[in-house]
Formats: C-alpha cells, structure tokens, sequence
C-alpha cells in the first residue's frame, strides 16, 4: 500500500488536493481520538459500510479498529483499501490493527442575503 507521506499532493474523490501540511493536522487528529468503529469477526459487512458513511458525513475523520478475530482471511491493510474505496474516502493511516479515513464534509451551498425591509411593506 503506497503511503500518504509518499506523495507531494493527493487526489481526493472530490477533486480536491491535499496539501502535505493538512495531513500532518488529519494524522495527528487521528493518533489522538479513539476508535469509533469494531469491525468484529464477522468482518466488513454492509451495515458497517454504512456506519462509515453516515460517521464521515458528521464528523470528516473516522478512526476503525479491526478485531484479530476478523483477520483470518484478510489483512488490515485489505480491509482498510476497501472501506476507502466503497465509501469514496481518502485513507490517511494504517497502524497496527487500527486505520482512519477522511472524507470532506459537504457543505451547504450559502444563500444570498438580503437586507431586510426598515419599513414593512404596505
């Protein structure tokens, strides 16, 4: 697996490219938080594939733990290629047993404001 440090810049699924000092903040973000998905023996089913995306549209950086239980017939390096590519995220560490994605929030587009009235219509 090519590691993210290996490259100057990296395509996003959106388009967009990273720069080598916002994966340095993504990396250290995921080193500090805990493991907010198990991927259990049963390995990577669908409802976890959901719970990844439904965890990336809220909060960006998701951080999964794999059990040694799940890794008879796969590697975690495997697992963690494969919940990249289904949920259409950017891998951003593997470490031991443990692997975090990234996928930019997408964001309402602004509305125009207008400035309100002083006066109410008659």
């Amino acid at each position: 697996m090519p590691r993210v440090w290996s490259k100057e810049a990296i395509p996003n699924s959106e388009g967009t490219t990273f720069q080598k000092q916002q994966l340095r903040r993504l990396l250290s973000r995921s080193r500090a938080s805990d493991p907010t998905i198990w991927i259990g023996k049963q390995g990577l089913t669908d409802h976890v594939l959901k719970q990844v995306t439904s965890q990336l549209k809220t909060r960006e950086l998701v951080k999964l733990k794999v059990h040694k239980s799940a890794l008879e017939s796969t590697e975690t390096n495997a697992i963690a290629e494969k919940v990249a590519s289904q949920t259409s995220s950017t891998l951003i560490d593997v470490m031991g047993h443990t692997f975090s994605v990234y996928k930019r929030k997408e964001r309402a587009p602004l509305q125009e404001k207008r400035p309100k009235p002083r006066f109410p219509p008659n």
